[in-house]
């Protein structure tokens, strides 16, 4: 895979993502001076659409990327380390790779990265200040529960939280984590889940 490639929208960033039309629908329903905060970037596909998108509509709202930049390890149903070969090309870390996809987009205003673990980030943001978030990080059953329970704080009365890969066959632990720990939480379309925040 050729991560130095040239870089000039989401499009050209490696990477999984099929959720645009849920930054979309974001982007319509949140009024300016709203933050989102997106757990799990990788290389800044899924981020930089989201910046894209909320440019395009000419929306003030500030998006958080949270990141280790130190990849998963083995997940999923064959125990692939999908972000590895990012890791070893950073020496270690992509965060460099995620840093400069953001610069090459354009995007260095509209989104601010934390290089940190998921709930240590959490603590960053009161209680009820954020309009949405959006879990990708890890996929076993322990840490899409603690995130969820790190974040769900966080989001504002009728924000939304929601999270990727809620897919039973090759995700059993993000679909028990989320029906565990958020029953209200549904699916909402492109193996997405989310849940309204009552209030």
């Amino acid at each position: 895979m050729n991560f130095d490639g040239p870089v000039h929208t989401w499009r050209d960033i490696p990477g999984w993502f099929q959720w645009r039309r849920h930054q979309e629908e974001a982007a319509a329903h949140f009024p300016d001076g709203s933050r989102f905060v997106e757990v799990g970037c990788y290389l800044g596909r899924s981020i930089c659409s989201l910046g894209e998108v909320l440019r395009t509509a000419g929306r003030d709202i500030r998006i958080v990327g949270v990141d280790t930049a130190r990849g998963s390890g083995p997940e999923g149903p064959g125990n692939t380390d999908a972000h590895g070969p990012a890791v070893d090309h950073g020496g270690g870390t992509f965060a460099g790779l995620l840093h400069r996809n953001i610069i090459d987009c354009g995007l260095t205003e509209a989104i601010q990265l934390v290089i940190s673990d998921s709930v240590a980030a959490a603590d960053f943001f009161a209680d009820g200040s954020l309009a949405w978030v959006h879990i990708d990080a890890r996929h076993d059953y322990d840490s899409v529960v603690a995130d969820i329970k790190a974040w769900a704080p966080k989001v504002m009365p009728g924000g939304w939280l929601s999270g990727d890969d809620y897919q039973a066959d090759w995700w059993p632990g993000v679909v028990s984590a989320v029906s565990d720990t958020l029953p209200a939480a549904g699916s909402w379309e492109s193996m997405q889940w989310r849940w309204i925040k009552p209030g």
